[in-house]
């Protein structure tokens, strides 16, 4: 009975293997759709996540095409003025040269006119040695003697001197290019090495000013509003950079962001607590004279100065 046991297994073992295929072929077939189903997941995000890369890629690429156009624009404005600058200090140098020469023609001409009067007297002298003399033969002698007018050679008395000379060649010098890099990257960096050398310096200023400005958060919360101060008559990357971190330093003011206009101007976009008048502290900025030459809802029109500009 055993060895026909061995030989023919028995109905439950059969059901049993049967039962035992058919639950992992279920499993299999789960498996196998839980992997196309987390697949196709996988490749939706990936889908998305190129989509969102490529907006911010060509984010990216629109803001350092809009820094290079700004970066362009300063540069024109930058080669306009020292363009200007440089003609007028040539024009100016050209009065002291006329001056100069002018001094070295009445010089010479008095050089000429001594000599004139110094050959004059010699000849008067020389002649009325020889018109004393009787003899024929010692007259020709002497005659033969006679001094020679002196040579007037058309020497070059205009020469510039070596101050003139030294100031014309700093003049027709042409400056450095400047690099062309990111503006707004390159103002930010200006700004940051200015900031960090000024930190120590201002440290105590800096904490003061966070005292105070706590102080009124906590008497009476200021809601933040955005203003545009509309700036001309600034020219270097380095004080557009100052004058953007200068305003970021005004009590009150929470962010900062710079852009050009189309006519040169420098549009800051500001800002700040309702419960501050930027028009009032503009022109307590040092070093750049500005001041408020129009105001309108939400826009300040300012005139600065650049000191960058001077020399």
């Amino acid at each position: 009975m055993n060895e026909t046991a061995a030989r023919h297994p028995n109905r439950f073992l059969a059901d049993l293997t049967q039962a035992m295929r058919s639950t992992a072929e279920t499993a299999r077939q789960q498996t196998m759709e839980q992997c196309q189903a987390d697949a196709k997941t996988y490749t939706e995000s990936l889908h998305t996540r190129t989509d969102d890369e490529a907006a911010s890629l060509r984010k990216a690429a629109e803001a350092d095409v809009s820094a290079i156009r700004d970066w362009s624009k300063a540069e024109m404005e930058r080669i306009r003025v020292e363009t200007e600058q440089r003609i007028s200090r040539r024009r100016e140098l050209l009065e002291q040269e006329l001056q100069e020469y002018n001094s070295a023609i009445e010089l010479e001409i008095e050089r000429v006119q001594k000599r004139v009067v110094n050959f004059e007297e010699e000849v008067a002298s020389f002649f009325e040695q020889l018109l004393q003399e009787a003899d024929p033969t010692v007259f020709a002698s002497m005659a033969a003697q006679m001094p020679d007018p002196p040579a007037f050679d058309l020497s070059d008395r205009g020469n510039m001197s070596p101050d003139i000379r030294a100031r014309r060649e700093q003049i027709m010098q042409a400056p450095e290019p400047m690099p062309i890099v990111n503006a707004a990257a390159a103002a930010e960096a200006e700004a940051r090495a200015a900031a960090e050398a000024e930190a120590e310096a201002e440290a105590e200023e800096e904490a003061s000013r966070a005292a105070i400005a706590r102080a009124a958060a906590v008497a009476k919360p200021a809601t933040v509003e955005s203003t545009q101060v509309v700036v001309v008559g600034l020219v270097s990357v380095a004080s557009i950079a100052t004058f953007k971190r200068q305003l970021g330093r005004l009590p009150g003011v929470k962010n900062v962001g710079v852009s050009s206009g189309p006519d040169g101007e420098f549009i800051f976009t500001v800002g700040h607590g309702s419960d501050i008048s930027l028009g009032d502290l503009i022109p307590t900025l040092p070093a750049f004279q500005a001041r408020v030459v129009s105001e309108r809802e939400g826009v300040l029109n300012v005139s600065a100065h650049d000191p960058e500009a001077e020399g």
